[in-house]
């Protein structure tokens, strides 16, 4: 699906490290007809506010003294219904205009062609030739077959039978799929080496053991609790990748031995050896419908469309490269000089891109949402650390103050509309979802301009009554991900609205991969800083960010604790959504956390190369799909 957006920018002042967001005014449409369901007009008046930051960036500090202009808007809001789901066209005839497909996309943090070693948005440079148990239809979200076939759960949700795909071969000679591959992937995925953003789930929460039944047949079970989300686990959405145990038996003298899972395994295994993992990382064998060809780190990925009759797609394009470029700006250079056929870019950017001919296309599912963390915010027994926290973090009335008035100092709507070419819609609670309705409470709206809304001489009085008339020191931490490069923007953004109420922002460019080790290991209690996180059931997003045992811990306390072990231990959905939505009232009238925008993921695109891109969005790195893309033929 594609649409022209058009802007209109009428004040919008960006300098090199704030955005001072001016009111300005937009329009933006679809190709379906658009719905007016809600229109108002605002008159805002901007005060002028001095401004003086102080920026590290790894380089000597500079000091900028900056000033908003007094301007008056009138400004109308317009919602509108999106286009319709599109249908893939009938099948085409003639040859495509091109054989080789080039995507060129931001530069992951985290390079390998392990599975293991990658997580989150890396995993987009392995998708062209991955595949997984379960799979998501990406016109619906819907989770569908994939290697698995058919998959039944126990009344008791601990035990899971899987029939399994027959006939589905392994890249490089390496075989057809069988029982043992799985085995052998889960048992990867759960070693105490795997680094993946989501292995500890299945290594210790619930767990999982794998029976071989037969050649296609097996028994995943969790020994630790019961699983009422297993299907969205062991699909696209968040599943283990599947590999070829062959493959890496032939680097390892001790073969099949070491493929059992983890609790059974001897220390002396555990770690998998070391020439499996390097012929692996050599030449990957999988079963998707792209074959590996060559990794350079840092430049690019290349494929080979398969050389045989793939069993669920056979790509239009003979070959696929995906160049890794950092900068939005040079991304955008590279799509209008043709030399790239698809790629992201900062919304920002669209509107030249649409001035160069290219074509935006929207994720056909769900929306990615973005957000702030206050570091360090550990309030249960089980991540109390020795430290001396944050004014944020302290406990009781004072640290709600700190999180209300830092909230309540941002404007939100301008930065929609500066940064996001307001595209983004409220988000209630950070990395909640609304489109995964359980646990959302419809008494938050009115509550949300006393907590949260825009009130910057509120916010001044809040830090008095906490007792810092004077503010602190707010060190920001700036790095960019998937589906939301503008990250760093924001940040910038609310350093300025910080500095407005008495705040003594202090930003800092990280890559994100040694931030990643920070917050896994409890040391994020210094800063504030950005995250972004996928469309997916509340149950999982409050067992990835708002959990003890988890990695990330970005609030914790002992009453979420003691919800959200209870919601994970029953099989009764009703109770479970219960206990979730109690979980996300605390969240939200506690002001845990710094909620921004849920966004469309988008792609930019060439109409001279590419028929149709459907995509599903944030679920494995937000431009995945990429051997469903229709190519414009001859």
């Amino acid at each position: 699906m594609s649409y022209r957006r058009l802007m209109d920018p009428k004040f919008l002042i960006i300098t090199p490290l704030v955005f001072l967001l001016m009111a300005l005014s937009a329009c933006g449409g679809t190709t379906a007809e658009p719905i007016v369901v809600e229109k108002e007009v605002i008159k805002e008046i901007i005060k002028e506010v001095p401004i003086e930051k102080e920026v590290i960036k790894e380089v000597p500090v500079t000091k900028i003294v900056e000033k908003v202009v007094v301007k008056e808007v009138e400004k109308s809001y317009v919602v509108t219904r999106a286009a319709p789901t599109a249908v893939p066209k009938a099948a085409q005839t003639g040859k495509v205009v091109l054989d080789k497909l080039i995507a060129v996309l931001a530069t992951p943090t985290k390079q390998s062609a392990l599975d293991c070693q990658v997580t989150g948005s890396a995993t987009v440079n392995h998708r062209p030739s991955v595949e997984y148990l379960l799979g998501v239809d990406h016109s619906t979200g819907e989770i569908v077959p994939h290697l698995a076939e058919e998959w039944k759960a126990s009344d008791d949700m601990r035990s899971f039978n899987v029939k399994l795909r027959k006939g589905v071969k392994f890249h490089n000679g390496f075989g057809e799929f069988s029982a043992d591959d799985v085995l052998h992937s889960f048992s990867y995925y759960t070693n105490d080496t795997c680094k993946a953003s989501y292995s500890d789930y299945f290594r210790n929460d619930p767990g999982t053991d794998v029976e071989v039944i037969s050649d296609h047949e097996i028994v995943i079970k969790t020994p630790v609790r019961p699983a009422l989300l297993y299907d969205y686990w062991l699909s696209e959405y968040r599943g283990v990748p599947i590999s070829s145990k062959a493959q890496w038996d032939q680097g390892c003298p001790q073969g099949s031995a070491q493929y059992k899972l983890r609790k059974e395994s001897p220390a002396s295994v555990q770690g998998y050896c070391a020439l499996g993992a390097k012929g692996v990382e050599d030449n990957p064998s999988r079963t998707g419908p792209y074959q590996y060809v060559n990794f350079e780190k840092g430049v690019n990925w290349e494929y080979d469309r398969v050389p045989y009759d793939h069993w669920r797609v056979n790509p239009d394009f003979a070959a696929l490269e995906i160049k890794m470029v950092k900068e939005p700006a040079t991304r955008l250079a590279i799509l209008l000089a043709r030399e790239a056929h698809v790629g992201s870019l900062t919304r920002a950017l669209n509107q030249e891109a649409l001035d160069g001919g290219l074509e935006i296309a929207d994720a056909s599912v769900e929306a990615v949402t973005t957000f702030m963390i206050f570091g360090g915010s550990y309030f249960a027994k089980a991540v109390e650390a020795a430290y001396d926290p944050m004014p944020w973090a302290l406990r009781g009335e004072v640290g709600r103050k700190v999180r209300m008035a830092m909230n309540k100092a941002l404007d939100r709507d301008k930065i929609n509309e500066a940064i996001f070419d307001g595209q983004g819609s409220r988000q209630w609670v950070a990395s909640l979802h609304p489109a995964f309705p359980a646990g959302y409470n419809p008494d938050w709206e009115e509550k949300w301009d006393e907590l949260y809304g825009y009130d910057p001489k509120r916010a001044k009085e809040l830090l008095a009554e906490a007792g810092f008339p004077n503010g602190f020191e707010v060190r920001e931490k700036l790095f960019p991900l998937s589906g939301v490069p503008e990250q760093p923007d924001v940040m910038e953004a609310a350093a300025g609205y910080w500095e407005a109420i008495g705040l003594q922002p202090k930003l800092e460019e990280v890559e994100f991969s040694r931030w990643r080790e920070k917050y896994r290991g409890l040391e994020t209690q210094c800063c504030v800083y950005p995250f972004r996180g996928p469309a997916a059931p509340m149950a999982t997003r409050v067992h990835f960010y708002y959990s003890a045992e988890r990695f990330f811990r970005a609030t914790v306390t002992d009453s979420i604790e003691e919800k959200k072990t209870k919601a994970l231990g029953t099989t009764d959905k009703a109770l479970a959504n219960g206990l979730w939505q109690e979980v996300a009232d605390e969240l939200y009238y506690g002001v845990h956390t710094m909620p921004l925008f849920t966004l469309p993921v988008q792609a930019i695109y060439d109409p001279e190369v590419i028929e149709e891109y459907i995509f599903l969005g944030p679920p494995g790195g937000s431009y995945n799909n990429l051997e469903n893309i229709k190519g414009v033929r001859r």
